[in-house]
């Protein structure tokens, strides 16, 4: 008895939650760069579905899908290269994830140990989808080539929507009954995109590209109106994006109480 059992002990739960997300990249204001307490709060919703495998008191495996939105406000931030070049944008965002947890105290939903912190990390994919607001309406970004991608303007390539994504955090579980749990828990996501944001490396001369692409990719593509120049930055090519997750999953246990270890 007692926690002589691993190996023995499994259950599946299905978990339904909600949480904030945080977007921490080129865009937007982050932490003390932040106006207020922008760069501290989360600023848009995400919803998740997760079927959770416990295997013995301390280890478990989880499969995690996420829709939701990422969201940078340039306005908010206090740098003033930032507030200059006033990009804005939110984005879409569908993961799929496979994650490992290590309860640090001994747990199991409705047994003696009704508690635990825990720690998480995985591996997932990400398909994103950043839009821009003009005139009360959302635009796709990509297709428009902002940054002159397969236009006579740049020798690139328009930049993928889907990404490796690698999630890990930390967070709280809760018995509530026989068959209920419920976990709050703080996330950090990297993805291998640096375009989450849809931005990422230099200017191009938006008149140029109205020629090409039309008026509104010139206005996504220079927003603050900043007076191009061969070269000028409009992001950092040097980093990727992450983004922060914060929040609550109630779970179900699916198993049958027949079939769960004596020892749970």
């Amino acid at each position: 008895m007692g926690l002589s059992f691993y190996g023995q002990a499994q259950f599946l739960e299905l978990g339904l939650g909600g949480s904030g997300t945080l977007f921490h990249g080129d865009v937007g204001a982050v932490g003390m760069a932040a106006e207020g307490a922008y760069g501290f709060l989360p600023n848009q919703p995400a919803g998740q579905i997760t079927l959770r495998r416990q295997y013995n008191w301390h280890w478990s495996t989880r499969l995690n899908f996420s829709m939701g939105y990422l969201s940078g406000v340039d306005a908010w931030a206090k740098d003033d290269f930032k507030q200059d070049r006033d990009i804005s944008f939110r984005t879409e965002i569908s993961e799929l994830s496979y994650m490992t947890e290590f309860n640090y105290w001994p747990y199991g939903t409705g047994t003696k140990h009704p508690q635990s912190f825990y720690l998480f990390a995985g591996i997932g994919l990400t398909q994103y989808n950043p839009q821009g607001l003009y005139e009360d309406t959302w635009y796709d970004l990509r297709p428009l080539g902002t940054e002159g991608q397969q236009t006579e303007l740049k020798d690139q390539l328009f930049y993928g929507n889907t990404t490796l994504t690698v999630p890990f955090g930390f967070g709280y579980r809760q018995s509530l009954a026989r068959d209920w749990s419920m976990t709050a828990e703080v996330g950090w996501r990297s993805y291998g995109s640096d375009y989450l944001d849809d931005t990422s490396g230099d200017y191009v001369d938006a008149l140029a590209l109205a020629d090409e692409r039309g008026e509104l990719a010139a206005y996504f593509s220079n927003p603050g109106l900043v007076p191009y120049q061969s070269g000028l930055a409009r992001g950092n090519a040097q980093s990727k994006d992450w983004s922060i997750f914060a929040g609550v999953t109630i779970f179900y246990n699916l198993s049958p109480r027949d079939e769960r270890c004596s020892g749970f």
